[in-house]
């Protein structure tokens, strides 16, 4: 153990609380995680592995691969991290015994172990369907917490499938490793499959698999896993059925062609004996289905949440403040002096919303660059906000960037044009604005701190919380489907706008992907899997649409034969369509292409039209446009182009809107 971390903090961001367990990762410590107050799992790597500089790298080649996998049985790994002497890993924190508690109680009955089995294959699967193998599998790193749901960790060191070298990482003795890796033999699924069923035969008989303790030394250990054949999970408890019983000695068979191979294969086959539907397996250890571990869980003393570093805002609601604001003669801002490269980068992206346009060259993609999250070490001034009104079915309040005097704002509307509400008033400029998925507060980027970074305005706390802090220049932000990521394009340096995801709490800010040229807007599809893009292309203001996987690879063009496209891109809500604004320089119109096909439609036709958005449901679309005397006001309109309606009506730009999911 490594005593000299505890009480210490990493990165001047990991604060470390205390040591939990040795893992085949390394010394498992849980922190907090002082930039986003959430409590996070660290494990510090041994001195040999982080003084390796390929062991680290291969750690790093993997990184963001895994990081990418998202499943609810399996812990979130974070990140790989180093200081000048340590390295270690980071995921997500789960509150809970672990597995090494429930077997101190064991043994377990066949249906309590049947939700493990049932957990941990679906945390497996996860990995296997991205072509990595876990090889890690121990009760230290089996994790149940408050709800009962088990949850997996470990994935850090998962091992891509056809490699055949193995990283190992810690000291941890081989009483889970199948025969196969001992070996040094090619490895498949069914590794995963011998040591989760290790787990499973201590789980119902309170024995390793030669009937009794394992060895002490790591040698003897090496040797029962490749030569003895474990006894019958029913001579050590008489409560296992038989078949059941049979099945897990099916499962630890040496031979990998003999063995029960897959996850499918494992679930089924250990229901099929229980007599139990795997659709009728609970998804949670609740305490009757699962009394062992139900029990512990009463007893288990979880840790008080974490008290919040929030200064709540006590200032007046902000219809007070906007009366307030009316009844008093408008006063102009003074005008702050910007850097160069900021005003082009605002300026920039504000004509993209209504006429950029380059298309891109297709380039081979980067390996994703591992970025130390940047702590924050202030709490921005509170902008006060009113509480979102109720959603109709197409979407009740739309949000868009309001030119207001010299700065750009945040704005609100009904669909139906009333109730105009102007949401910040900051001597900054405020843009690209996006509702959370649930609706609860809005992410935009802003300068308010000097580069564009991206800030999040919730509406019950009135407040305004930091997403990132000097990452660059940051532009069109979006929410992953589930609500856990962002991805957005970002300027760094002198580099082309690149796309670049952050967690949804403000960790681990990473490059995703560096096209050819500046990439100036993303969208992530309804379903999770991809990611839109505009590109620019060697021609002056203009773009070409892509699509990518979530990962960053993939790469497809999907404009064909459409001249003129500006910088703006959203999906449909079936993920079929992509909404985009093209044609000559002063005349764009909206037009909808086809994901599959390239094959697009035009949806208007005149008025210099740009920053296309659905409707939640689908049936309608919001755009800007200059038709009224060369002022951009928002309009909306069907989704085939029809009643198009003018929804906002001033002096000053009204643009990028987007519609509260």
């Amino acid at each position: 153990m490594s005593p000299a971390i505890i009480g210490k903090t990493l990165l001047n961001q990991y604060h470390v609380e205390e040591f939990v367990a040795q893992t085949p990762l390394g010394e498992l410590h849980r922190a907090v995680d002082e930039r986003s107050n959430k409590r996070v799992a660290v494990t510090l790597l041994p001195e040999a592995v982080a003084k390796d500089i390929e062991a680290v790298k291969e750690l790093e080649s993997k990184s963001g691969r895994l990081q990418a996998i998202s499943h609810p049985n399996l812990s979130k790994y974070l990140g790989l991290f180093q200081t000048p002497t340590l390295a270690f890993l980071v995921e997500e924190w789960v509150d809970g015994p672990s597995l090494k508690d429930v077997l101190a109680k064991a043994p377990v009955n066949a249906g309590e172990a049947l939700i493990y089995a049932k957990a941990l294959c679906g945390a497996l699967e996860a990995l296997h369907k991205q072509n990595f193998l876990h090889l890690n599998l121990a009760p230290e790193l089996i994790r149940i917490n408050q709800r009962g749901e088990i949850v997996l960790g470990g994935a850090a060191n998962a091992h891509p499938t056809g490699k055949e070298s193995i990283l190992k990482l810690g000291k941890y003795p081989p009483r889970y490793a199948s025969p196969e890796q001992i070996q040094g033999q090619p490895l498949t699924p069914a590794a995963d499959m011998y040591s989760l069923t290790v787990l499973l035969y201590e789980l119902v008989t309170a024995c390793w698999i030669n009937g009794r303790q394992p060895p002490k030394t790591i040698e003897a250990i090496r040797r029962a896993q490749v030569e003895t054949t474990p006894p019958a999970p029913a001579t050590l408890n008489k409560e296992v059925p038989d078949h059941f019983s049979r099945m897990i000695l099916w499962a630890l068979r040496k031979n990998t062609e003999e063995r029960l191979k897959t996850t499918t294969e494992l679930l089924s086959s250990l229901a099929l004996a229980a007599r139990v539907p795997v659709d009728e397996i609970p998804l949670r250890a609740d305490p009757i289905p699962a009394p062992v571990t139900g029990a512990i869980l009463r007893e288990w003393e979880f840790l008080p949440p974490l008290k919040t570093n929030i200064i709540l805002n006590d200032a007046a609601p902000l219809e007070e403040r906007l009366a307030t604001i009316a009844s008093a003669p408008k006063k102009r801002q003074a005008r702050i002096g910007f850097v160069p490269i900021l005003l082009l980068l605002l300026i920039g992206g504000f004509l993209s919303l209504f006429w950029f346009v380059r298309p891109a060259v297709e380039v081979p993609i980067p390996t994703p660059i591992q970025f130390t999250p940047f702590a924050a070490d202030y709490t921005p001034p509170p902008t006060p906000s009113s509480t979102p009104k109720p959603v109709d079915p197409h979407g009740g309040r739309i949000v868009f960037t309001c030119t207001r005097g010299d700065y750009n704002q945040l704005c609100m509307i009904n669909r139906d044009g009333t109730e105009l509400t102007q949401v910040t008033d900051m001597t900054a400029s405020n843009y690209y604005p996006v509702f959370t998925p649930d609706g609860s507060s809005i992410l935009f980027a802003s300068n308010r701190n000097g580069p564009f970074d991206l800030f999040l305005l919730n509406f019950k706390e009135r407040q305004v919380f930091q997403i990132t802090e000097n990452v660059g220049n940051v532009i069109s932000p979006d929410y992953s489907p589930d609500g856990r990521f962002i991805v957005f394009a970002n300027r760094v340096g002198e580099g082309p706008t690149a796309i670049w995801m952050v967690n949804a709490d403000g960790l681990n800010p990473r490059l995703v992907y560096t096209g050819a040229n500046d990439i100036v807007a993303v969208a992530w599809s309804p379903d999770g899997e991809r990611i839109a893009y505009a590109m620019a292309d060697d021609l002056p203001q203009e773009y070409q649409v892509y699509t990518m996987d979530a990962n960053g690879r993939n790469h497809l063009k999907i404009s064909q034969g459409l001249q003129g496209i500006g910088g703006s891109v959203d999906w449909s809500r079936d993920g079929l369509y992509l909404l985009v604004h093209a044609g000559p320089f002063g005349d764009k119109d909206i037009f909808r292409i086809e994901a599959a096909t390239g094959n697009f439609t035009q949806l208007t036709d005149g008025g210099n039209n740009a920053g296309a958005s659905y409707s939640p449901d689908g049936q309608f679309i919001v755009f800007n446009s200059l038709r009224n005397d060369d002022q951009a006001d928002l309009y909306i309109m069907r989704a085939d182009g029809s009643a198009q309606t003018q929804l906002t009506n001033d002096p000053e730009p009204d643009w990028g809107a987007k519609w509260i999911e």
